[in-house]
């Protein structure tokens, strides 16, 4: 008789499924607020400008504490403020009267004005030298040659001295300054010196009118 095979019963497993927590008790991501978000940014950028361009708001530090240029500032202006602010002014008011005058300086007179110096102060460490110690660029320098060649070429046809000035020049210092010499040997010196008077008694009486002229707004410091 045959036997009955009985098979085995399968075994049943059951995967649970995993447990979620509720949403309630997940915590959600927090979201940065738009004015903590600007407020980081303005601190970066402050920090960033401030390794940049530090020295430039604060000079110096003294037992750690800061020497603000603001404070540097303050006692400039007290001491020279209102002398630098005319000068500034009268340099803004000349600059438009030249301009407004049509004169125009050749180049080639502009770098000969230059080599004169350079050679005048060969002697003294060189030009270059002497600006540094001015606190002067060769930029500035030219301004300043600019604008005297600009002046005298205004001005010429009234600085230019008459014989009669010149020959009462020399009689006048003929027993000091030209003595045992003759007129014509000083002659080409007298007209120098006589031409730079002319010119700044010319400039002061010309730039005097200008500025009766200019338009200026001074709202004090």
């Amino acid at each position: 008789m045959a036997k009955k095979v009985v098979s085995p019963k399968k075994k049943i497993v059951t995967v649970s499924a995993p447990i979620l927590p509720e949403p309630s008790m997940v915590s959600p991501i927090p979201k940065l607020s738009p004015k903590i978000l600007t407020l980081g940014l303005v601190i970066l950028g402050i920090a960033l400008l401030t390794y940049k361009v530090g020295p430039y708001f604060v000079p110096a530090i003294v037992d750690n504490r800061p020497l603000t240029r603001f404070e540097v500032w303050s006692r400039l202006e007290k001491s020279y403020g209102k002398q630098t602010l005319d000068d500034l002014v009268n340099e803004k008011i000349l600059d438009l009267a030249i301009a407004q005058s049509g004169v125009s300086i050749p180049q080639a007179k502009i770098d000969d004005q230059i080599k004169t110096l350079e050679k005048q102060f060969e002697g003294s460490g060189g030009l270059d030298q002497i600006l540094s110690e001015q606190g002067l660029t060769r930029a500035e320098l030219t301004k300043q040659v600019v604008t005297q060649l600009s002046v005298e070429e205004i001005l010429k046809d009234e600085v230019v001295p008459s014989e009669e000035e010149i020959a009462q020049q020399f009689a006048d210092n003929k027993d000091t300054l030209y003595k045992d010499k003759k007129l014509d040997e000083v002659k080409a010196d007298i007209t120098t010196e006589l031409t730079q008077t002319k010119l700044r008694d010319a400039f002061l009486t010309w730039f005097a009118e200008v500025k009766k002229t200019a338009k200026v707004k001074s709202f004090g410091l």
